[in-house]
């Protein structure tokens, strides 16, 4: 018995592995490593740590996460390794580990934003959203009156609204809106001269609502088709969309490369939720809107699908819609999602009036059941942009414990009473 033993020994290679961190702030990891002779890098550190491998920069092969610290495209943050103090001469899986090896793995990038060419202003928060991801904060310039504002930067605001959507009652919004639509009435206005003065060679629009952002028809009518700037217009209607406008957002300001492995980041995470074991499927109804109802459609039916539910009265091929009360109580789901348009928990919040005033409500089985949830629709359902896959990963918790289910910080999502 001895013998064998022996020779299995012989036949193995020891390698001295750490694993730093570094701004991730775990502790690291060091190591001796014996693995069979003709292992490679990847298979020595799954050892001592979890690794994900997925497209980084090169293959599918590629080093994407250790521990559980994956790319952080903001920062330009990644895993790059060392063989005896030096820089790894290949690719970690195609590295095969000689006895002896000390190898380090090493995570680390950037310790802030990169300066950029493109000067950008953006009239839509899913673009800014997207710029801030793919650490292109520095190229932004001017942002619309519902951007989120870069850490310590405050830019200026280039376009305004008549909706005071803090304010006013959903009610009283939607009213408006449909007066201003039948009289033609543009609802946002652009201040044209700051906008010159900023100079900006990208401007970034949407196509997709006439009511929720300015359109290519609005920047056009107002700024006219001069060639100083670009003008990208951003027309998500699907998940798969919305990774495409990442890519293109990082395209136009230049971060092309961070941006293709955000956009992966997005996928992935898609992927890994309807990878994941669903104990229930239960009906689900989005409402983005509470008065008058209107129910969400596109990506966000494929959220709830990706989360483990079933999307009910709108499906991922259709757009959202207006529906009656008659439609909630015929579809009687199980849970009830509150996803208001550009809306926070707390200011859809207000609008529960709406709802509960109405006499159908009380009878619905999800409400009956306390399986109504109010969650961010700003950060996580109406704005089409990296926050869609956190507010899958959240939907999926709730729906897979729809009674039992906290959130995980107060600002998350709140069950309704």
């Amino acid at each position: 018995m001895l013998v064998p033993l022996l020779l299995a020994l012989a036949q193995d290679v020891r390698v001295s592995l750490r694993i730093d961190f570094g701004p991730a702030g775990q502790p690291a990891i060091e190591r001796e490593v014996r693995v069979p002779r003709g292992s490679n890098l990847v298979e020595a550190t799954r050892r001592v740590a979890l690794v994900e491998q997925d497209w980084l920069c090169c293959s599918k092969d590629d080093v994407w996460s250790i521990g559980g610290v994956g790319p952080d495209t903001r920062l330009d943050r990644y895993w790059m390794w060392k063989k005896d103090g030096a820089l790894g001469p290949n690719f970690p899986v195609k590295h095969v580990l000689s006895d002896g090896e000390r190898i380090e793995w090493i995570y680390s990038g950037g310790m802030k934003p990169v300066k950029l060419e493109a000067r950008a202003v953006s009239l839509l928060p899913a673009a800014t959203e997207i710029a801030l991801a793919i650490g292109a904060e520095n190229a932004l310039v001017g942002l619309s009156h519902l951007c989120p504002q870069p850490a310590g930067r405050e830019l200026p605001r280039v376009m305004s609204t008549s909706v005071d959507s803090d304010a006013w009652s959903m009610g009283r919004i939607d009213a408006y809106l449909r007066e201003a639509v039948q009289r033609g009435q543009t609802l946002y206005a652009l201040d044209e001269e700051r906008i010159r003065a900023l100079a900006p060679t990208l401007v970034m629009s949407q196509g997709l609502c006439p009511v929720c952002a300015a359109t290519p028809q609005d920047v056009e009518r107002s700024l006219g088709k001069e060639k100083c700037a670009e003008l990208l217009v951003l027309t998500p209607r699907s998940l798969a969309d919305v990774a495409q406008n990442i890519r293109e957002v990082g395209v136009a300001l230049g971060r092309s490369s961070a941006a293709t492995i955000a956009a992966r980041d997005f996928e992935r995470r898609f992927e890994l939720l309807r990878a994941r074991p669903h104990a229930t499927k239960p009906s689900v109804l989005v409402l983005e809107w509470f008065e008058p109802l209107w129910v969400s459609g596109e990506w966000i039916a494929e959220m709830v699908e990706a989360a483990g539910g079933t999307p009910l009265v709108a499906s991922a091929k259709d757009p959202s819609k207006r529906i009656d009360w008659k439609d909630v109580v015929a579809a009687d789901p199980d849970v009830i999602v509150l996803a208001a348009c550009s809306m926070s928990v707390a200011r859809a919040e207000r609008e529960l009036g709406a709802l509960q005033a109405h006499p159908a409500w009380k009878e619905l089985r999800a409400v009956r059941g306390g399986r109504v949830f109010l969650m961010d629709g700003e950060r996580h359902f109406s704005t089409p942009g990296p926050g869609l896959s956190r507010g899958a990963e959240l939907l999926h918790a709730i729906l897979q414990a729809p009674d039992t289910a906290t959130p995980p910080a107060p600002d998350a999502w709140k069950r309704v009473r």
